[in-house]
C-alpha cells in the first residue's frame, strides 16, 4: 500500500472511531421523540443504565397519542408517562436501572398495532 493511501485509511479510521466514541458519550444525552399518525419519529433512543434522559415529546399527529412502557421494571414509571393533545410539546427524564431493550407504545386504541412502536436501548 502507498504512503499516501495508508495515511488516508488511517486518518479515516481515526475519524470513524472519534464519531463512534463521541456518539456512545451522549448515549444519555438529550432526546426528541416527535408523535405523528401511528409512528414515532425516532422509535429508538439509546441510553445508559442509570444515567437519566432528557426526552422532549411533541405531538405533530391530528389525534391524541401517549407514550406508554408497559413494562413495570422502572421505579416511577407506573403505565402511561405521557398523554399529549395535538400540538402539545412535554419533556420527561427518564431512567433506566437496567441494561437491556425497553420498548414503548402508543395505548391508544389501534395505534400500537398500527406501528406506533418504540424502543429505549441501554447499555451498562
Amino acid at each position: 500500500m502507498k504512503p499516501v493511501a495508508r495515511n488516508a485509511l488511517v486518518m479515516t479510521l481515526v475519524t470513524v472511531s472519534l464519531l463512534l466514541g463521541a456518539c456512545r458519550a451522549s448515549a444519555s444525552g438529550p432526546a426528541t421523540i416527535v408523535f405523528e399518525e401511528m409512528r414515532f419519529v425516532p422509535n429508538r433512543i439509546d441510553a445508559v443504565a442509570g444515567e437519566p434522559v432528557r426526552v422532549t415529546l411533541t405531538n405533530k399527529g391530528l389525534q391524541r397519542h401517549d407514550l406508554n412502557f408497559p413494562s413495570l421494571h422502572m421505579p416511577g414509571l407506573e403505565g402511561v408517562e405521557a398523554i399529549l393533545e395535538p400540538g402539545e410539546t412535554r419533556t420527561i427524564t427518564l431512567t433506566f436501572d437496567e441494561p437491556g431493550t425497553h420498548t414503548f407504545q402508543c395505548s391508544l386504541p389501534g395505534h400500537a398495532v398500527a406501528g406506533m412502536t418504540g424502543a429505549v436501548f441501554v447499555r451498562p
